[in-house]
């Protein structure tokens, strides 16, 4: 409450020409940002021909061919069915594991339990290209290349961003919660499962949104991992619409439009608890 308080204060203090300048920034900020998306929607509800005359013209009259082709003749319906495969049980094992890591380190002391925190979270300094060869060998020497399974152990390796936000939120728990949870004789598990969990849904909702989007959207480890044409995911899927000289702009429209649904839906949904669950650890109590 103080955080927004001390905000609507800062904005009220503002004065009208402040105001309008900071609202022509964000209005030329949407524009810049939503652009390509509505170019990207709109160009796959046109002809190859339209496109051609004037690609930044709206389309005549709404052509569903694009789509068709994309879900039909290209089988980007089984690309979604795939990814979809790949991000179900990733996105599980994503929140579970930065929960329960989360609630170790924001309640259990013991020796070096800080260190090892900090060491934890070196993850996330480690950019994905640099490991790529040692987890391609990993995959490889568990036999598991060209599998589903490949992908998810690699994504469910990836929580250190998932962890420092669920930390975050259970250090700003108060004590007397647990506490009385405790006297009430509630277990550990009971604990995290029954109160923490369900009082940490605007964190959870977040680090879902942000693994779904780079799990959903992640293009390096497929490519190296699937060797299968029927066992693409989206981002190798889109790669196949691409030929080497010419592109179906109409068709890569559509598949982009088909594609960004999910990721634009789930932030939809959830995002009254985007912006709760980043800063909900900002502030004690």
């Amino acid at each position: 409450m103080r955080t927004k308080r001390s905000i609507n204060t800062s904005v009220l203090k503002l004065n009208g020409v402040e105001a309008v300048l900071i609202y022509i920034v964000l209005m030329v900020f949407f524009v810049i940002v939503s652009y390509p998306l509505i170019w990207t929607v709109y160009t796959a509800f046109k002809p190859q021909i339209e496109i051609f005359e004037n690609p930044f013209k709206l389309p005549k009259e709404i052509f569903w061919g694009n789509f068709e082709r994309a879900m039909g003749t290209a089988k980007f319906d089984i690309y979604l069915i795939n990814s979809l495969i790949v991000v179900i049980p990733s996105l599980v094992g994503i929140i579970f594991l930065s929960t329960c890591c989360g609630y170790a380190f924001a309640r259990f002391r013991f020796k070096a339990s800080k260190k090892l925190f900090y060491l934890f979270l070196l993850g996330v300094m480690i950019p994905q290209h640099a490991i790529v060869v040692f987890v391609y060998k990993v995959i490889s020497e568990l036999h598991l290349v060209d599998t589903y399974s490949s992908l998810v152990l690699t994504y469910l390796s990836w929580i250190p961003v998932g962890v420092y936000i669920m930390h975050a939120y259970f250090l700003s728990i108060p004590d007397e919660i647990l506490e009385s949870a405790y006297v009430d004789g509630c277990k550990e598990f009971s604990i995290y499962w029954k109160i923490v969990l369900p009082l940490a849904i605007p964190s959870i909702a977040t680090i879902a949104i942000y693994y779904f989007v780079w799990v959903w959207n992640n293009f390096l480890y497929p490519l190296l991992m699937i060797q299968s044409t029927e066992k693409n995911t989206i981002p190798l899927g889109l790669m196949l619409f691409k030929s080497k000289y010419t592109v179906d702009w109409g068709l890569q429209c559509a598949a982009l439009t088909i594609a960004s649904l999910p990721a634009i839906l789930m932030y939809f949904i959830f995002q009254s608890y985007f912006v709760e669950g980043l800063t909900a650890g900002a502030v004690k109590g």
